[in-house]
């Protein structure tokens, strides 16, 4: 009877999991995941990530410049540079998993270069990448919290003091990110068989609290469902407030950018918390029968091209929505000086002002003229008296 309960238990377990009419089936839909892990995680996301670099150096280069000098401006460095960073990383998790081998051999140069590449990855690689991941994140939602107090509390905004972006938004983002990220450090080892290396994951990894309590549950809230809603949340009161009252061009330029970053960040990291909503409510499943075939193929967008389209695309939005922006990055590119620019608005302030001048002066002139004349009359009616 015992027997009979156990193979019956077997049965139910095996009747839990999908299974292919035949193995050809398996093996074409295995095939079909190992081409888009190559053309979209390998190819698409070197070439778009190698883009996003060029573009995110671009940017940096404009903002730097001394008539982009603005606590929005320095925060978009601030971005731009995180973005930089974790494309750099992506290109590099990108040639690990598709083009480098498994297991490295330092007996010719590409398997030393892989085997410095795994002794790279767990203590350092794979916890930047997460840590960078998170950066970008929260820069944006720190971005966002700076409109809302230039529009809400213009004057706390306003008697802010010189280091309050980097005391106030930069480093508790960066340190946030490593207090979130600081278990990612001990989820994968370096495991060495003679000359060969390869990469495994740790004890820790395989925990099922740890999996369902922090992989799960924890980067579910914290990097999925919070930001959304503070991003939403800020973005709509900014907007109806803009249009509810008149701001200036500058004004309009700032929320428009940074609404336009928002809206990217959500379409590109919607699909990644979607991801994490599926594997949060059917951990069950995946713990027992792995990952179906369908959710493998939709991570190669939602956590590798999605990500890195986000980190590129902020480029073209600062070109497509600042004005000001493609002036400067056309005199980059043609090595012209934007303080002819400046000059040539300055020298314009100035013509206006020596005319407002100007104007004054005959103005006061007119005004000495007839207190004179008022008092040579009453001087002439007292003589006469």
């Amino acid at each position: 009877m015992g027997s009979e309960a156990n193979s019956s238990e077997g049965m139910e377990m095996e009747s839990n999991c999908p299974s292919w009419d035949s193995e050809a089936e398996y093996m074409a839909e295995y095939q079909l995941l190992g081409n888009i892990d190559l053309l979209v995680g390998g190819y698409a996301t070197i070439a778009l990530a190698t883009l996003g670099v060029c573009a995110n150096i671009l940017a940096i280069s404009v903002f730097c410049n001394k008539s982009f000098k603005s606590n929005f401006n320095n925060l978009l460095v601030a971005l731009a540079v995180f973005d930089l960073l974790f494309l750099v990383v992506c290109i590099t998790e990108s040639v690990r998993r598709n083009f480098e081998d498994r297991s490295s051999n330092t007996s010719s140069f590409s398997g030393l270069a892989t085997q410095i590449h795994h002794r790279l990855f767990p203590y350092f690689l794979y916890p930047l990448h997460n840590i960078l991941l998170t950066c970008s994140i929260f820069m944006t939602i720190s971005i966002s919290i700076e409109r809302y107090l230039a529009i809400f509390h213009p004057l706390v905004y306003r008697n802010r003091s010189y280091s309050w972006n980097l005391s106030c938004h930069i480093l508790p983002v960066l340190g946030l990110s490593v207090i979130i990220n600081a278990p990612k450090f001990f989820e994968s080892e370096v495991i060495y068989d003679g000359e060969n290396s390869r990469i495994s994951l740790t004890e820790m990894r395989f925990d099922r609290n740890y999996s369902v309590y922090y992989q799960n549950w924890t980067r579910f809230l914290v990097l999925g469902l919070v930001p959304m809603l503070l991003l939403i949340f800020l973005n709509v009161r900014v907007f109806i407030a803009i249009h509810s009252r008149k701001s200036s061009s500058k004004e309009m330029t700032y929320s428009t950018i940074l609404l336009l970053i928002v809206a990217i960040f959500i379409l590109c990291h919607m699909p990644r918390v979607a991801l994490n909503i599926y594997e949060v409510f059917d951990y069950e499943q995946i713990s027992e029968c792995g990952p179906p075939v369908w959710s493998m193929i939709f991570k190669n967008f939602s956590n590798d091209i999605l990500p890195a389209l986000n980190s590129t695309i902020n480029f073209f939005i600062y070109f497509l929505a600042g004005k000001k922006f493609r002036r400067s990055l056309l005199n980059l590119a043609f090595c012209r000086n934007d303080r002819q620019d400046n000059i040539l608005s300055k020298t314009s302030f100035r013509t206006a002002d020596t005319r407002v001048a100007g104007h004054a002066e005959e103005a006061a002139k007119k005004v000495k003229e007839i207190i004179e004349m008022k008092k040579t009359g009453v001087s002439r009616s007292s003589s006469i008296i």
